[in-house]
């Protein structure tokens, strides 16, 4: 509403100064009712400068031509205010209707057991960067690294981090994966090389 009364004012100053500068006829009804229109809106700006006579009627009214410039600054801000206000309105209605339209994931809670008693429990869960992982395992060797990976549905394993367990082979601790979980197919954790063990071990494994 402000930006609408800004811009009719400009019109009614502008068809003032034009009014004035052709030396209409003041007890015209239709020049009074502009006249009486802008006297609100020029009262901050009456006597600022003096008007100049061109002759027994014309008068070049540069109070008028101020004002116009100032309430012209005051409706491109406005502008410019209104079209940043519709720009953050509709980026936000797009998210939440891209938010309602997009498929809701599961979390997945996955039980792991192995050889020589290792056992684990992982918690799945999507976040925008990808899946975090909430990991608890026990019997693992505590000499000995471990990585945590997901496998994808093209074969591919996307490393999650690595750790090493606390003593008596125990660990808990959330980590984070960039593989996207709804094509997750495969979880698991894999004994890392060491000096006396070259070779790398899967040693927990579980499909979703």
């Amino acid at each position: 509403m402000v930006y609408i009364w800004v811009t009719i004012t400009l019109v009614l100053l502008f068809l003032t100064f034009i009014l004035e500068l052709f030396g209409a006829n003041a007890s015209a009804s239709f020049v009074d009712w502009v006249y009486r229109s802008v006297e609100n809106a020029m009262a901050p700006f009456n006597g600022i400068f003096q008007p100049i006579k061109l002759s027994s009627q014309s008068t070049l009214d540069t109070s008028v031509l101020f004002a116009m410039i100032v309430y012209g600054f005051i409706a491109i801000g406005l502008h410019a205010a209104i079209e940043w206000i519709t720009r953050l309105l509709r980026a936000s209605a797009l998210r939440a209707s891209q938010a309602r339209s997009a498929p809701v994931v599961p979390n997945h809670v996955i039980q792991l057991t192995g050889p020589s008693g290792a056992s684990a429990s992982a918690r799945l869960s999507p976040n925008p960067s990808g899946t975090a992982v909430d990991l608890s395992a026990a019997g693992l060797d505590a000499q000995r690294s471990y990585s945590v990976w997901l496998q994808n549905d093209q074969g591919n394993r996307v490393s999650a981090g690595t750790f090493q367990p606390g003593i008596g082979g125990t660990a808990n601790l959330s980590m984070g994966s960039p593989a996207a979980l709804p094509h997750t197919v495969a979880f698991g954790l894999t004994m890392l090389p060491s000096d006396t063990d070259p070779q790398a071990t899967d040693v927990l494994a579980s499909g979703l």
